[in-house]
């Protein structure tokens, strides 16, 4: 019974709660803005490009102002540093007077280019509540105050074209534009001859065309075709007013931007047979200086002379130096090795030292004191004791003993 009054309950509740969620809540629907692609992301002109082709017109999208559009074509440019490198004024301009037609933001115009090719004046801005009090400093506005003031339409104002203009379109010659940029006025600088096209707002004329050569160029305000602007007023309107679009089948280029291919990635595509040859060079140069694990060339093998050479070398030596020569060097030979062989032996005195090599060898200590002495031989003295210093540097070398033949042990060097 218990169980049924508890579900019961329970049911009731889940009803009362189910109601009051009902009555409590307001189902409306909200517009989400779909997330903007990748291309509208690099490309601030994608809306009014999409605009052109559906229209007719050829779009041409370039990333730097290195090659110019064939003649009769409409270049849009709003790259800021479009005029990075001097030649390009003067390319620009030759292209204008052949034929092409240049549209470009004011600000971008700068005075050379007024005062040289482009016959405008800028005008100082006439505001209509102009006082003779000095305006504050305008501080630059932030992203959030120009997004809210794009939303009220606070940044849209009227453009007219005069009637000594022909009419873009049947409809009419005002257009409402909008866009955060600070308007720039220009005038003709000949006066008497009226531009081909011109709208004028409260301030002056802030859209005009004049004609250089057989070509045009457009002076716009700055942000009208930009993607979050474009559909606002009659930005798309005025776009197609100041393109001169006619017929379809235009060409329009626009460059907005000077992107350049990475330094490092250019300079190998233009010289990577230098750059392959100097980094082998560099790993040479590394390698060579390297430590090595081993000599630089394989040692000679020592050969034993053969008795011919050793008599043919010996009799040379004492044809040239004399038996004294040939003694000094066997001694030089004996001690060198005996350096190599025996410790402290370079701080011995004379005696110690052929004490300490007649140990080390198992010569007799009074042959090689004989041996090594400095004194007057005669041939045999002089053979017998180049034969006892041979002998004692054979044995240190190969580090064994060697015992004398029973002739050569009981003989000794005479003494002359």
């Amino acid at each position: 019974m218990k169980t049924w009054v508890v579900r019961i309950v329970s049911v009731l509740v889940l009803v009362l709660a189910g109601a009051w969620l009902v009555s409590a809540t307001e189902w409306a629907e909200t517009e989400v803005p779909t997330p903007a692609s990748e291309e509208v992301k690099k490309n601030s002109f994608y809306a009014v490009q999409s605009l052109l082709r559906l229209l007719g017109a050829e779009v041409v999208r370039r990333e730097s102002l290195d090659e110019l559009p064939p003649a009769q074509a409409r270049l849009v440019l709003s790259s800021s540093y479009w005029d990075m490198f001097p030649e390009r004024e003067q390319r620009l301009r030759r292209w204008v007077e052949q034929g092409g037609h240049l549209v470009m933001p004011g600000h971008l115009a700068s005075r050379d280019m007024l005062e040289s090719w482009i016959p405008l004046v800028r005008e100082k801005p006439v505001r209509p509540d102009e006082s003779d009090e000095p305006a504050a400093p305008k501080k630059k506005k932030s992203r959030s105050q120009r997004d809210e003031q794009r939303i009220k339409d606070a940044d849209c104002r009227m453009l007219t074209e005069p009637d000594t203009v022909p009419a873009s379109f049947a409809g009419g010659r005002s257009f409402r534009i909008c866009t955060w940029a600070e308007p720039v006025q220009f005038s003709p600088a000949d006066k008497r001859q009226p531009p081909p096209w011109m709208a004028r707002g409260a301030r002056g004329a802030e859209a005009i065309r004049v004609r250089v050569g057989q070509g045009t160029v457009t002076l716009l305000p700055s942000g009208v075709w930009h993607n979050q602007n474009l559909l606002r007023g009659d930005n798309a309107l005025f776009a197609v007013a100041a393109l001169q679009l006619r017929t379809a089948g235009s060409q329009v280029w626009f460059v907005a931007e000077e992107a350049r291919e990475p330094f490092l990635r250019w300079l190998w595509q233009k010289s990577w047979v230098v750059w392959v040859v100097g980094l082998l060079a560099l790993a040479a140069a590394l390698w060579r200086a390297a430590v090595r694990f081993g000599p630089l060339a394989p040692s000679a093998s020592t050969h034993r002379r053969s008795m011919a050479e050793q008599v043919r070398g010996t009799a040379g030596f004492l044809h040239m130096h004399g038996s004294d020569a040939l003694h000094a060097a066997q001694l030089r030979a004996l001690n060198e090795s005996a350096t190599r062989q025996l410790r402290g032996y370079a701080h011995r005195d004379a005696a110690a030292r052929a004490d300490a090599i007649a140990k080390a060898t198992g010569l007799e200590a009074a042959m090689v004191v004989r041996a090594m002495a400095d004194r007057a031989r005669n041939p045999g003295a002089m053979a017998l004791d180049l034969e006892v210093l041979e002998t004692a540097r054979r044995r240190l070398d190969a580090n064994g003993p060697f015992v004398l033949s029973p002739s050569s042990a009981s003989s000794s060097p005479s003494t002359p």
